[in-house]
């Protein structure tokens, strides 16, 4: 037991140290983005939006994919942010409108450390006021972003496949900067992991339907101070701090 305890306070202490030494500043950045919309059954089955323009996309199944643009913006102190996802037509009855969209760093994804986001909005549509939860892997935007990107720079083919890669009706995309997992979560937990893409959603007209947000491409637009670096500091740093508190104060006990 005491050797476990001696292995468990060396690894924070190092951590500790890594993240004191490094200049810990921090940075707002802003993006925007282009990416597929896909909403799928609980099957994993791609449902097709019948709305013109989509519904006529030969290079995404007549709709079964949907073209999306957005922006985001993140600040690396807090881990947290918000989006945009611009008005799409949908299922020919109206338009979805989206709002209230906040994502937020909350660990490990299959892209390396730090790498999951979890993303929560609201959309409008046909009077109808509906709840998306999603778990995104960010990892190639972020290891763009701690390599060096710079405003105007583009980041796309590198990162992770999206949940819906090999869905039925196979519409590849190839690895994305953000991609949507198969992990289902309640808003800010997640609970598990059923390996269809998106999280059910729970409320309005599609209890039980997946959707999920993939950014093919994104551009940074705009940097307001300096991004850390290494990426551990960024995500990780104030929840070692915190680790090794709750230690101080059991010892005191």
């Amino acid at each position: 037991m005491k050797s476990k305890k001696l292995f468990l306070n060396t690894l924070i202490s190092s951590s500790l140290c890594v993240a004191i030494s490094a200049p810990v500043e921090a940075a707002i950045l802003d993006f925007d983005f282009d990416g597929l919309f896909t909403m799928v059954y609980g099957s994993g089955a791609p449902t097709q939006n019948t709305s013109y323009p989509y519904y006529g996309d030969t290079t995404w199944g007549y709709g079964k994919r949907t073209q999306v643009t957005g922006t985001l913006t993140f600040d690396t102190d807090t881990g947290v942010g918000t989006g945009t996802i611009a008005p799409f037509e949908f299922f020919a009855s109206g338009p979805i409108v989206f709002h209230d969209f906040v994502i937020s760093s909350i660990g490990d994804g299959a892209g390396g450390p730090g790498s999951l986001i979890m993303g929560n909005m609201l959309f409008d549509w046909k009077s109808t006021n509906i709840s998306v939860e999603i778990v995104l892997d960010a990892a190639g935007l972020f290891g763009a972003v701690v390599g060096g990107m710079a405003v105007g720079d583009t980041v796309s083919g590198v990162g992770v496949t999206a949940a819906t890669e090999n869905m039925p009706g196979n519409l590849p995309m190839g690895p994305v900067p953000i991609a949507t997992t198969t992990y289902d979560t309640d808003g800010v937990n997640i609970t598990g992991d059923d390996g269809i893409g998106g999280s059910p959603m729970d409320n309005g007209p599609f209890i039980g339907f997946n959707m999920n947000f993939d950014m093919t491409s994104v551009t940074m637009t705009a940097i307001s101070g300096v991004v850390p670096v290494p990426a551990a500091i960024w995500l990780f740093g104030s929840g070692l701090l915190g680790l090794a508190g709750l230690m101080r104060r059991r010892k005191t006990i």
